[in-house]
């Protein structure tokens, strides 16, 4: 059995004792009221994770201040009617031997004045076109001070709701880090200039927190120890700024990275190494004397235990990972790796769409902010269910409708289960999809789902079954658009590709520049074929969300094997060419030796449609073979259906 001595070794930050070196870092997830207030489904998430054995939550970017407020629904601690809600989460932590603090946070020039209605405030004229461009409201001194009584007041009311700790968020180019980086502080007084200045007004803040809960009462601070961006933080400028903390007293420095401008290292995508920012964690814990914490792609135990071990960090700092299962910690300890539920940074469920307002959830974990709506409930009258496709969809149909204690099939008729995870996990970095396959594939069999491989489900092999109910998860299969000579054996499909029925070589023209395109023109152009990427829209991987393609679209982009051609439409396929429409203007390129289509799918729904007009029982259909969409799409319905039957 796997041991992690480090990893659950009780640890200390200053006065407190922490029970094991696992931080739940702060992470944002719109489950607040719209004024700030905590939500019973706030609590049901920590609480899960706090049962789950977490040492130690910060629960996310608070904001002091309604100026500095840069989520609708983001948590508050800027007034006293704050106090109810946060104490009955402190409390909920504390059931379970866990221990809290909140992390305090003023947004700064990233503010939105349409989640704020105000205009924002920043150390200087500088905008954030990450976050809608608005020019910010340059702080006066006096400004400053008000803000510093709001870091302040919120620290007081932190600890009246009964936190163990209190951490100040100085990272991710908040105002904080905007006074220490010279990209965000160009002001000529004495909180700009050389780094000794950019750092004054953290050092304050950190002064009037300590002045309202205490000396010793213990302090956090997270930073950037890189922002990644020409001319920004760099760590030989958070080296410094760490001993000037260590002190004024600070018990705890956080070290994470980037800011909106390299907002992909502040939630990595997949191809972001594990552990990115543990290099710099190790340089600044070198220089001082006080623990070091450290996040950033940190989602297996394995790792954090080698991190600990290696004396590069005090403690790891576990967001997507613990949003992803929240009984991580006690599954590691237990010896239980294999039912991880583990984070592949598809970023599809968290930060896509923590910027639209809406409550973050996860594709992989369908129960996570849905912990009362999806708690396992006992079916009350277990039945026979027969799952057709073993997708993701499909298999989590399966998973939770076994775990609820009905008798469960799954019929698929490829030689192994994933569905286009399959084809999803071939791209360059995207090993990791993979994941879900692994979690679900275990989980199903170990909830004794009868699983038959290789096999073709029929109208006449669901008669002859005769379930309770049928799921139909079949997934989608490729479009094929109406284009004249489509039909050619030149002319391939994505999947025929990653299948390896086609042997690429030459020139390709690859019709289709939505994600799953882009992916496979990089793929083609390391296997050294030279790709004319076509689509008819006006941006590449138009589907996808920003950190999913940031990094990707700037290797296309300067890939030397790879012409894009947006705006064009593919009119005609000859033996040998293509004929291209641009702006009113036809031309045939050649040689092209041939051509790939990636536009997408369409429903595979024939089964279904089937099974509609001749099957009288109780039937669903969940995921792409309804209409294609997103994997966190698929999940959520296949655990919908499974906890409905």
């Amino acid at each position: 059995m796997a041991s992690f001595p480090r990893l659950f070794e009780p640890g200390r930050i200053g006065g407190l004792e922490v029970r094991n070196r696992i931080i739940s870092a702060p992470m944002e997830r719109n489950y607040c009221n719209r004024d700030g207030s905590v939500t019973q489904r706030y609590i049901d998430y920590l609480e899960a994770r706090a049962r789950g054995g977490v040492g130690l939550f910060f629960t996310e970017a608070s904001y002091v201040d309604p100026r500095g407020k840069g989520r609708a629904f983001q948590l508050g601690v800027h007034d006293d009617a704050m106090l109810p809600g946060l104490t009955r989460l402190v409390q909920a932590v504390h059931r379970h031997g866990a221990k809290i603090g909140l992390e305090l946070n003023y947004g700064g020039r990233v503010v939105a004045p349409e989640v704020s209605g105000l205009q924002p405030w920043a150390p200087s004229a500088v905008p954030c076109k990450m976050s809608g461009g608005a020019m910010p409201h340059v702080l006066s001194v006096e400004e400053m001070q008000d803000i510093l009584r709001k870091f302040g007041e919120a620290a007081r009311r932190s600890r009246e709701a009964g936190c163990d700790i209190i951490e100040i968020h100085g990272a991710h180019g908040y105002l904080l880090g905007q006074f220490l980086s010279s990209v965000t502080n160009q002001r000529t007084d004495a909180y700009g200039g050389p780094l000794a200045n950019r750092m004054r007004f953290l050092l304050e803040v950190i002064r009037e927190v300590k002045r309202q809960v205490g000396d010793d009462f213990p302090l956090a601070v997270r930073v950037s120890a890189d922002e990644y961006v020409d001319g920004g933080i760099v760590l030989p400028d958070t080296l410094e700024v760490a001993k000037a903390m260590e002190a004024a007293g600070v018990h705890l420095i956080d070290i994470s990275g980037g800011n909106y401008e390299s907002a992909f290292m502040i939630v990595q995508p997949m191809e972001v190494p594990l552990g990115c920012h543990v290099p710099l964690a190790a340089q600044v814990r070198s220089v001082v004397k006080i623990p070091v914490s450290v996040a950033g792609r940190i989602n297996d135990p394995t790792f954090a235990e080698q991190v600990l071990a290696d004396g590069h960090a005090d403690f790891v700092s576990l967001a997507r990972a613990l949003h992803a299962d929240p009984e991580f910690p006690n599954k590691a300890r237990q010896g239980r790796l294999e039912d991880i539920c583990y984070c592949m940074a598809c970023n599809q469920g968290c930060i896509d769409v923590l910027s639209q307002q809406i409550p973050i959830f996860c594709t992989i974990n369908t129960a996570t902010g849905r912990e009362r709506d999806f708690a396992i409930r006992p079916a009350a009258r277990p039945r026979r269910i027969l799952v057709i496709g073993g997708g993701p969809a499909g298999m989590e149909a399966a998973r939770v409708a076994a775990l609820r204690g009905h008798r469960v099939t799954l019929v698929e008729r490829a030689a192994e289960l994933g569905g286009q995870i399959r084809y999803a996990m071939r791209p360059t970095h995207k090993g990791e999809f993979g994941q879900i396959v692994r979690y679900l594939s275990h989980q199903i069999k170990t909830a004794g789902v009868e699983i038959r491989l290789k096999e073709e489900a029929t109208l006449a092999l669901v008669q002859a079954e005769q379930p309770d109910v049928v799921v139909v998860a079949t997934g989608a299969r490729p479009f094929i658009p109406p284009i004249p000579g489509v039909a050619q054996p030149h002319v391939a499909t994505l999947f025929d590709v990653y299948d390896g029925r086609i042997d690429i070589r030459g020139r390709v023209c690859l019709f289709g520049a939505n994600l799953a395109g882009v992916e496979l023109a990089e793929y083609l152009a390391q296997r050294d074929a030279d790709v004319l990427l076509v689509d008819p829209g006006k941006a590449m991987a138009a589907d996808a969300g920003l950190r999913a393609k940031w990094l990707l679209l700037e290797r296309v982009e300067q890939h030397p094997r790879i012409d894009v051609r947006l705006n064009t439409t593919l009119e005609e396929i000859a033996a040998d060419a293509v004929l291209l429409q641009s702006e009113g203007k036809m031309e045939w390129l050649r040689p092209v030796a041939h051509v790939v289509l990636a536009a997408g799918g369409e429903a595979e729904n024939r089964l279904l449609d089937s099974l509609k007009r001749e099957w009288p029982g109780e039937l669903y259909s969940i995921g792409d073979c309804v209409y294609p969409r997103r994997l966190n799409e698929a999940t959520y319905e296949g655990a919908l259906v499974g906890h409905r039957v």
